[in-house]
């Protein structure tokens, strides 16, 4: 039953399929009875991935070699999992993926290693020869002189323009490989293009939709005042009218940024999967696993939205079943006071005609039963048949509408 003691809906009961939670305790036995790289797919997200989760929740991960040694057959130590209080009762942002198949756990270790089957190697050109009409567009925007105000010295036009967020020394690089990007998703049967209404840009292929992003990592240092900057504080303090209107604290900025080059791609949102430069593979040499990531992640969140309308439909289901027992209630409940106050006033119908008989016999008796007597005794029970909801009698005075005040006289 989805309902209550007290009438009250429980969602938290309904009969939907119970997702059990990932705790630091059940990763670390995955972890540590099974490398990296098999039990990250199990999450739908990559090694280094799931190495930041263990990381960032105090789990320990095996050292380098250690499963070298266990297939030796040695038994090294293992690294006990450490107390952490603030991670007590508290379940990981991980979930099961969608995609992967406990009866054939390499499959989506194998689909990042096949990827170029999958998809061929997808070869970035020198220059940018026919652009992508969508890139075309950003390449003109991003080279506006003017209309940049972000501290950090990227460059983003979000709703207008394709989604990257890059330095002007790195604009012709990500434009290359936006196009080429772009290019090879339509060749999978995609479509790509610029959302308005919710400021970002869209794949998709039927009616599933991600989002995708090129952006380029900026590097941060401590600022250190200039000698510039030092005289502007010394003019300032010297001012006399350095607390007057327009005379303001030239204050430096705490950090100073630094483009890297770096650029990093991103689909979706939950899930989602991210490509970047590595110190040996540049961005343009893993396009082809982009291509095939996109294609994975947008077979994930079909089955996940799917999953969910499921969920839905069951709900409403199990939510239509109960509202329909509300009201069923809801009626009984209202007649069952009809009921009552029916019975009571019957009741008190019977009584006063028992009053009236117990008059009328004593005026008998006593030889005092005068005309004026008769007529009320006539009156009083017309008043009881009125009250009975039994007779289908109406009075004239009590059953009609109750005076209207003429109001006040002017």
């Amino acid at each position: 039953m989805a309902i209550k003691e007290n009438g009250t809906f429980d969602q938290q009961r309904l009969p939907m399929e119970s997702v059990a939670a990932i705790t630091r305790e059940s990763l670390y036995n995955e972890v540590w009875a099974e490398p990296v790289s098999r039990v990250a797919p199990r999450y739908g997200i990559s090694g280094v991935a799931l190495g930041k989760v263990c990381r960032k929740h105090k789990i320990p991960l095996p050292p380098r070699g250690y499963w070298a040694k266990i297939n030796a057959g040695h038994s090294p130590k293992k690294i006990p999992l450490p107390i952490a209080r603030e991670f007590e009762n508290y379940s990981l942002p991980l979930s099961r993926s969608r995609t992967y198949d406990p009866n054939n756990p390499d499959a989506s270790r194998k689909k990042a290693t096949t990827a170029q089957e999958r998809i061929g190697f997808v070869d970035v050109p020198e220059r940018l020869e026919s652009p992508h009409p969508l890139i075309k567009k950003a390449s003109k925007r991003l080279r506006q002189k003017s209309g940049w105000d972000n501290y950090k010295g990227l460059r983003s036009a979000p709703g207008e323009i394709f989604a990257f967020e890059v330095t002007r020394d790195a604009i012709d690089r990500a434009l290359l490989i936006g196009d080429t990007l772009i290019k090879a998703l339509e060749r999978q049967g995609m479509k790509v293009w610029v959302d308005r209404e919710k400021s970002c840009t869209l794949i998709g292929l039927d009616e599933t939709s991600l989002t995708i992003a090129i952006s380029e990592h900026v590097a941060r240092s401590k600022h250190e005042v200039t000698a510039t900057e030092k005289k502007a504080i010394e003019r300032w303090q010297r001012s006399p009218n350095r607390w007057g209107t327009g005379y303001h604290y030239p204050r430096p900025p705490d950090y100073d940024h630094h483009p890297t080059g770096k650029l990093t791609i991103s689909i979706g949102g939950y899930p989602s999967r991210s490509w970047g430069d590595t110190p040996k593979t540049p961005l343009e040499q893993r396009l082809h696993q982009v291509v095939a990531g996109a294609l994975d992640l947008i077979a994930e969140h079909r089955i996940r939205a799917e999953e969910q309308e499921r969920r839905r439909l069951l709900w409403q289901t199990e939510k239509d079943r109960y509202d329909r027992q509300v009201e069923l209630r809801k009626q009984e409940l209202e007649q069952l006071e009809e009921l009552k106050v029916s019975a009571t006033q019957w009741l008190e119908a019977e009584r006063l005609r028992q009053y009236i008989d117990a008059v009328e016999q004593v005026a008998i008796r006593n030889a005092e039963l005068s005309d004026e007597l008769k007529d009320w005794i006539s009156w009083a029970r017309i008043k009881a048949d009125c009250m009975d909801p039994l007779i289908a009698v109406s009075d004239a005075i009590l059953d009609g509408p109750e005076p209207r005040s003429p109001g006040y006289y002017y």
